[in-house]
């Protein structure tokens, strides 16, 4: 039986796990070069002009919660070996008018990238973009996932 963790906290700001929506606090990276998987990520992803933090930060309809099921409803199944577990950490970054276009997954296990990468793909709503002076900035956010097989 193989069983996909639902181990996906959204990193919002490279932040502890938080345990409801209203409960993100500025902690962990003040920019995006303090990102877990920050050589790699910059190879993938145009991080120009992309921050960790904001005055206002980006909403999602229905909120964080609904976000995270919405990727995990999408995220393909793949057949892993006996005992087999790893992570995956995917990147998003939420552009000034509230589109995600750009967005990576990193993990030692290609497949399990790819289907973090569907998952993210196939969530199309809007969302209400992160501001800084009252202005829409680009904001990156980090959603870590495990998967084993027992």
């Amino acid at each position: 039986m193989m069983a996909m963790l639902a181990s996906v906290p959204v990193m919002m700001s490279a932040q502890a796990k938080p345990k409801t929506d209203a409960e993100v606090k500025p902690q962990g990276a003040k920019s995006v070069e303090e990102l877990p998987d920050y050589a790699e990520l910059s190879k993938k992803l145009d991080l120009k002009d992309v921050v960790t933090t904001a005055d206002q930060e980006p909403e999602y309809p229905g909120g964080k919660k609904a976000y995270l099921y919405k990727v995990s409803e999408n995220m393909p199944i793949i057949d892993i070996k006996n005992k087999e577990q790893f992570s995956t950490t995917i990147y998003v970054i939420v552009e000034k008018d509230g589109y995600v276009r750009k967005y990576a997954a990193i993990s030692k296990n290609k497949k399990h990238a790819a289907a973090g990468e569907e998952a993210v793909r196939k969530v199309f709503e809007r969302w209400k973009p992160a501001k800084t002076g009252g202005k829409p900035v680009r904001y990156i956010f980090y959603i870590p996932i495990g998967l084993r097989k027992w």
